[in-house]
This record gives C-alpha cells, structure tokens and sequence, in this order.
C-alpha cells in the first residue's frame, strides 16, 4: 500500500507536520488520538531498553505507522521518533476512523498492511527465539527487501547495521560479523560499507 493519497486526508483535516531528526512524534503510554502517514523521510517505532534500544519497526514514504492502538483505544506500546528530518501527515482520530468507514477500499488496505506487519512480527519472533543470529540478520533484511519497489541486481539494505542489531536482540559487533560471513557465502554483498541483498 503507497499510503492514503495526501489529497484524501486534506479532505479529511489533515495537516503535513514537519520533525527534526531525533525528533520524539509520540512516547509510550501516551494515548493515541492521531493517524500518521509519512510523507517525506523515516520514523522509527522503538522501546528503548536499559542498554541499547529495541527497534519495532522503521516507516518511510508512504507508510502509516501507530494504527493498532489508535483502533484499539489503547496506548501506544512503543514511541516514535524521526531517524532524518521528516513531514508526516497527522489526522485527528475521530476524522481518519470516518475516513475509514466512508472509504471501503482504505479500510480494506488497511487490513492488508496489519496483517503483514503481523506476519512479519511472527516470523521475526520465530526466527529470535529458534534461529541462528545470521537468520536473524535475514529475515531483518528480506523483510525490507518484500517492503521494497527497487529493481536491480541487489537490494541495498536501508538500516544501519546497529538498527539491524536493534531489531535482532543482537550486539552490533555481532552483526558486523555475521555480515561479512554472510557476504563470504554470497548470501550478503558489501559495496561502499552498504549492505546488499542479492534478489
């Protein structure tokens, strides 16, 4: 899904706002009153953690992030702040839920876009909690890779590798290395420091 088209949340109220990198859009436990589209740039969705952060999910152009708990009516599980500098379309929550019930087809997007995240998350918990770190590292990266429209020979893989450490439970000096093991086994290439997925 490339989001609800900016002309549709106009109609509906929406304002382009605008977060400097680091920027903090909403904190854990806050309650959820706004839908958020990102219009330019990328957020992240992160439980930070006594050592290192825990990152959820990352969200870039297009892509919608927070729904759950504002349709649910609980408060957010996660915060979100800006990885770059970013415009993010914010609509109130009484506004995008009409939005929803007069527009069938979003609603069936919707759906659609919960139900892969939920796929994801699941195959992201199996692969912690059974599979070896360079599996881990895998499926971080062929998520992306499914998310992406990019044509090529390779995927270059959009996150650092301390977010991929972020997002595995692992330590980065961990990644670091199970990269290049990967890339000695073809399964990864580094070009310029950037990791490569070949498709």
């Amino acid at each position: 899904m490339a989001g609800i088209p900016s002309a549709l949340l106009q109609q509906y109220g929406a304002s382009l706002n605008r977060f400097v990198k680091g920027e903090y859009i909403f904190y854990e436990g806050w309650p959820a009153h706004f839908y958020f589209q990102v219009e330019e740039g990328t957020i992240k969705m992160l439980n930070g953690g006594e050592n290192n952060d825990y990152i959820q999910g990352v969200f870039s152009q297009g892509e919608s992030f927070g729904e759950p708990p504002l349709i649910g009516d609980f408060p957010y599980p996660a915060d979100a702040r800006a990885i770059s500098n970013a415009k993010v379309w914010v609509l109130k929550k009484v506004e995008y839920l009409r939005l929803l019930r007069e527009n069938p087809d979003v609603h069936f997007e919707l759906m659609k876009v919960l139900a892969k995240r939920l796929c994801h998350k699941t195959k992201l918990l199996n692969a912690m909690n059974t599979q070896s770190p360079e599996q881990r590292i895998l499926t971080i990266i062929d998520f992306f890779k499914q998310k992406s429209h990019r044509s090529g020979d390779c995927f270059e893989v959009p996150i650092t590798r301390q977010a991929i450490a972020d997002m595995t439970g692992l330590r980065v000096e961990t990644v670091i290395k199970k990269v290049i093991q990967l890339a000695d086994i073809g399964e990864l290439r580094i070009a310029n420091h950037k990791i490569m997925r070949p498709w």
